[in-house]
């Protein structure tokens, strides 16, 4: 846990592999006293204004390497432009509001949000949550941290353990599961190509949470998380996939390569059976062979998908999406 505050390295392509590397003392000797190593801590850490920039002033450099979401509210963002070349993503003070972000920042910032879902396809680096509550967030990152965050969800592919801190407590962890057609391309391009390595690296959380000094281990016994107030594990057979939306390809030559996942094998397992439901079912409609029954069969469907619409708020994303869609459709035009 000490390397995450010690081994960073010189620069982010370049980090340390032993702690050694970033103490010089610890070259010579085997162990060295807390005294001391508090002393060099004080002396060595410094604010990295690289991620946590406190230069506030908008210049023109900087404004062309950053994206901001922020202060919407009961609406839908969709990334027009999928192959920006920003850095930095910056989403603050949005509520109730469902984001799509399909090209990879090196940094995102996601604070003082409430009842949002934020899915993004990948962020090279570093991905924060922060100061914000029951939102639900999907993407796949080198490191995901939150903090003061509440009542939240985190389904997420990362190379290292994710990060609780601070007032932290109700989230729900889970793979990452965000389907995209371009998924694959964009996670090689920000250096997150999936390794079976690391399917389970988001279930083994390091909390620094308050009131919680015994949580600061990032594997605990299954004893352990049912008491657990800080997070819980999606159970496999409620894990579902989000999907990013698409313009549907005319010409099949032209498709990308299948959107796929990095499941462990029990969350694996159960969409695998989910994906045998959905197809059984669609054969037994198939097997209907009086017209007049299939159309009541389908009646009944679309019935029962309009009220799910209705219940869960998709209907009004439905109609953001449509009308960005149309949008866009008269601006090419």
């Amino acid at each position: 846990m000490l390397s995450l505050l010690l081994c960073s390295g010189s620069s982010f392509s370049r980090p340390f592999k032993d702690l050694s590397e970033a103490v010089p003392d610890l070259l010579a000797k085997k162990s060295m006293l807390y005294r001391d190593l508090r002393e060099w801590a004080d002396t060595n850490l410094v604010w990295n204004h690289e991620v946590y920039s406190t230069n506030t002033e908008d210049t023109p450099a900087k404004s062309q390497k950053t994206v901001r979401v922020s202060g919407l509210s009961k609406t839908t963002w969709f990334q027009r432009r999928p192959n920006t070349d920003a850095e930095y993503l910056n989403i603050t003070s949005c509520t109730d509001c469902v984001i799509y972000v399909t090209a990879p920042p090196r940094f995102c910032l996601v604070s003082n949000c409430q009842e949002c879902t934020i899915i993004m396809v990948a962020v090279s680096a570093l991905c924060t949550i922060q100061n914000s509550e029951k939102v639900s967030v999907h993407v796949a990152t080198q490191c995901f941290k939150m903090e003061n965050c509440i009542d939240s969800s985190a389904f997420v592919y990362v190379r290292s353990p994710p990060i609780l801190t601070g007032d932290t407590r109700g989230i729900k962890l889970a793979p990452y599961n965000v389907l995209y057609s371009q998924a694959v391309k964009t996670l090689a391009v920000a250096g997150l190509s999936f390794d079976t390595e690391f399917s389970d690296a988001w279930a083994h959380p390091i909390c620094c949470t308050l009131g919680s000094p015994d949580e600061t281990l990032g594997s605990r016994h299954k004893d352990d998380l049912a008491n657990n107030s800080t997070y819980h594990f999606v159970n496999p057979k409620d894990f579902q996939p989000v999907v990013i939306p698409e313009a549907r390809k005319a010409d099949p030559r032209t498709a990308s390569s299948a959107p796929a996942l990095c499941l462990p094998e029990v969350y694996s397992e159960a969409f695998k059976d989910r994906m045998q439901e959905m197809r059984d079912f669609h054969e037994l409609l198939a097997e209907i062979s009086d017209d007049s029954k299939r159309k009541r069969a389908q009646l009944a469907i679309q019935g029962h998908f309009r009220e799910w619409l209705q219940s869960t708020g998709k209907s009004k994303q439905l109609m953001d999406l449509a009308r960005m869609a149309q949008t866009a459709t008269t601006q090419a035009l």
